[in-house]
């Protein structure tokens, strides 16, 4: 059975614990209502702590020193806290019974509207994030009292959290651990296949990187897992087009902005391959511009006014 960090053998404190990690949520819970969205919260951070781990770090077993394996679930707790009731959120607002599906409605409440929902959705996930991104980082500041916690597992993994935060504005520590397979995938075909082994990290590749690694991610992650930056991006189309749209339309349209500033660095940093390979002939060149931009038109997949 998939382990969570709470006390979930007594279902009638559940609620009372449950509420002291969650941020705004007056509701009395019932943990065999909610097991379901808690599990399927939990399994999402298989991929980012391994599975053993994260089960150490439910049972506050994760280091020697009792107060920090505490500390650390802690900020686990927060974290599934807000990730349950975003998946969740659906059936709090309605309810099922025999009588099919309703929605409360007295004359003390009424349901929020869309946007309330869209804003209260994105606050969770943003939240739990932040929590998991806490969370990351004190197992780094402290890992040598976390045995099971080796941050340097992928170390042939070529970029980090840093230059995310610096070419992309996403300073989320978790994305890069969720994405490591397209950090992979981009340095294979996009680096590797441009210059010979070994090659070395620089500005050029590491921001043509980032851009596409975005691109690749709107488009592939759940919505869930996406960083904050690009959850607003959709939200603001999705808001433009007034949910109009297609989801799938909107994340390529999405990924079509970071795709195309990613070709862009891709092709300047060719240029530079070209310049540097024949000044190593002795030839003299002009040097190219700065950026090649890419050529896009209303007949573009990813086109936009």
């Amino acid at each position: 059975m998939i382990k969570l960090p709470f006390d979930t053998t007594n279902p009638a404190t559940f609620a009372a614990e449950f509420k002291t990690v969650i941020s705004g949520v007056n509701v009395t819970l019932d943990y065999r209502n909610i097991e379901s969205s808690m599990c399927k919260a939990a399994v999402f951070l298989y991929k980012i702590f391994t599975q053993e781990f994260y089960d150490l770090l439910c049972t506050g077993t994760a280091s020697p020193d009792e107060e920090k394996s505490m500390t650390a679930r802690n900020c686990l707790q927060r974290a599934i806290a807000h990730f349950s009731v975003y998946e969740h959120l659906i059936f709090l607002i309605t309810r099922i019974g025999n009588d099919g599906v309703t929605v409360k409605k007295n004359d003390d409440e009424t349901t929020v509207f869309k946007y309330q929902q869209d804003q209260l959705s994105d606050n969770l996930v943003t939240t739990g994030w932040f929590w998991i991104n806490m969370l990351v980082g004190y197992l780094n500041d402290n890992s040598d009292d976390f045995p099971g916690w080796n941050p340097d597992t992928d170390s042939d993994i070529p970029v980090d959290a840093g230059d995310f935060e610096k070419w992309v504005g996403v300073p989320d520590l978790y994305f890069v651990i969720a994405v490591r397979s397209i950090i992979r995938e981009v340095w294979m075909e996009c680096v590797e296949s441009r210059l010979p082994k070994p090659v070395v990290k620089d500005d050029y590749n590491t921001r043509a990187l980032c851009y596409d690694v975005m691109a690749r991610a709107c488009m592939r992650l759940a919505y869930m897992i996406l960083p904050e930056p690009i959850r607003k991006d959709i939200s603001n189309e999705m808001g433009k087009n007034h949910n109009a749209q297609a989801d799938t339309y909107i994340r390529e349209k999405v990924a079509g902005i970071y795709a195309r500033k990613a070709q862009a660095y891709w092709t300047d940093w060719d240029v530079r391959l070209k310049r540097d390979a024949v000044k190593n002939n002795k030839k003299d060149v002009a040097d190219p511009p700065r950026f090649s931009s890419v050529n896009v038109n209303e007949n573009d997949r990813f086109y936009f006014n």
